[in-house]
């Protein structure tokens, strides 16, 4: 079984610190497609990670980018992440960044963000724009985030899109890949999710 790294929401009490937390769902859709999660507990070490035997990392979803909403928990988080995305993209390993994992990928590599209105707590209908995925067929998947993709450089492969043009799957090379909705959470189309998401962590 394949030991993933995957990043945790961020909460910063007066009393208690930092805290982190990662959704059992996670845990349980993990169990469901046969991988190892193993939480990022934000302590940076080469050394550390390099003993974990990793296939990759996963950017997941929860707060919001810093510059968008100036938090203590966003600008750690964002601080935390950034170096972990440069030693991984050092190491040419897997890299999957989910909803909000996206947002901040996208936006050190030269992406652009908008406010959502419309895409929090909603089944959505996604449009397939390069038809060699998913046989060309639109998907249904969850919706909870605030902030949207406008905009993604060339070297990204835009693959489905919002009938809002903001930008739902994409990816950089079959090893970085990325999706705006959580696929550990109940979609519509979960049969292909679950198959997609197997395929891009290598295990299918």
């Amino acid at each position: 079984m394949k030991n993933f790294l995957i990043t945790q929401i961020v909460k910063f009490d007066k009393k208690r610190g930092y805290n982190f937390s990662l959704s059992k769902d996670w845990f349980d859709y993990s169990e469901k497609i046969g991988i190892n999660l193993i939480p990022y507990n934000y302590i940076f070490s080469k050394k550390k990670l390099n003993s974990l035997k990793l296939s990759g990392v996963i950017f997941s979803g929860g707060n919001d980018l810093h510059y968008l909403s100036k938090k203590k928990e966003n600008f750690f988080r964002d601080k935390e992440e950034l170096k972990l995305l440069n030693y991984f993209l050092k190491k040419k390993m897997r890299i999957i960044g989910i909803c909000r994992g996206f947002q901040f990928i996208a936006s050190k590599l030269g992406g652009k963000l908008a406010h959502s209105n419309n895409h929090v707590k909603k089944k959505q209908k996604i449009n397939i724009v390069k038809k060699n995925f998913f046989n060309g067929k639109n998907l249904y998947v969850n919706s909870y985030h605030n902030f949207l993709i406008d905009f993604l450089p060339k070297e990204f492969e835009i693959i489905a899109k919002h009938k809002d043009s903001s930008i739902e799957i994409a990816r950089i090379s079959n090893r970085i890949n990325f999706l705006m909705f959580h696929p550990e959470r109940k979609n519509y189309s979960q049969i292909k999710v679950d198959r997609y998401f197997k395929n891009i962590l290598g295990i299918e």
